[in-house]
């Protein structure tokens, strides 16, 4: 009887594995001479710095504050580190840095908005911005805004003011010629308004928001004259004033000439 010979069993051969690990580290090799040769080119340098958006601030102080000039890497600092340099800098609200290969740095700047002018005691005109930062300008680049004069730079009304100011559309700004600081005792935070149509109000910082349509609607329909835009609205036209004081004046001489 014929016995089955039993099946040979496949021997798997190893396979050489010197040439894939050779292959590996010539692979490795290539990428970091490729590295090192980039980060020696002039395509890991800054080649352009765009400085966009300001106007109180120059691009030389920004440059200054953020450390890094043509020829510096392009992909250190970062961008990150770069905005909190450039925030710190009082004039600045916000700011967006980006980087677009190869070697551009763009530094888009937004200010806080100018509000009001301030007149220093020596002669001095400083810009107001909304965060109640006061800049020194030149005469010739006055902004149209209110004159605040009398103020001191610790005051905390100021900035509340400045801030009310900011919110406040330009139409309702533009009469507003000049504001004063004037506190009570009932009234810590009351301020007193001159208008470019020679209205006189009296009023404070948070009512301010909600007075000044008011202040408008007047300011188009009446006669120039005094304003108390407190707990209640009060009008007094200049005329009438006159016309009081001439009365008293009448009366105090009626009866100065009853006693003689």
């Amino acid at each position: 009887m014929a016995e089955r010979i039993p099946a040979l069993k496949k021997v798997d051969t190893p396979r050489p594995r010197r040439g894939k690990k050779l292959l590996r580290i010539l692979m490795a090799l290539f990428v970091i001479v490729l590295v090192v040769l980039f980060f020696r080119s002039p395509l890991s340098e800054l080649s352009e710095i765009q400085v966009i958006g300001n106007e109180l601030l120059s691009e030389e102080e920004v440059l200054k504050v953020i450390e890094v000039s043509t020829g510096d890497s392009f992909f250190v600092p970062t961008a990150e580190k770069l905005k909190k340099k450039v925030i710190s800098l009082n004039p600045v609200e916000n700011v967006i840095i980006t980087k677009k290969f190869p070697g551009v740095l763009r530094v888009k700047i937004k200010e806080f908005s100018q509000v009001a002018v301030q007149l220093a005691a020596d002669g001095k005109v400083s810009t107001v911005l909304s965060n109640g930062f006061s800049l020194p300008l030149p005469s010739d680049r006055l902004p149209d805004k209110p004159i605040l004069s009398g103020w001191k730079a610790e005051d905390p009304n100021l900035v509340a003011l400045c801030l009310v100011l900011s919110e406040l559309p330009s139409y309702l700004l533009a009469d507003l010629s000049e504001i004063h600081p004037d506190p009570s005792t009932s009234y810590p935070n009351r301020i007193k308004l001159f208008t470019r149509s020679r209205f006189e109000v009296l009023t404070t910082v948070e009512r301010l928001p909600d007075k000044i349509s008011y202040l408008s609607d007047i300011v188009q329909n009446r006669e120039p004259g005094k304003i108390i835009m407190l707990e209640a609205d009060t009008y007094l036209p200049y005329s009438a004033e006159y016309v009081t004081e001439e009365t008293q004046d009448a009366d105090k001489l009626k009866e100065k000439d009853s006693t003689q």
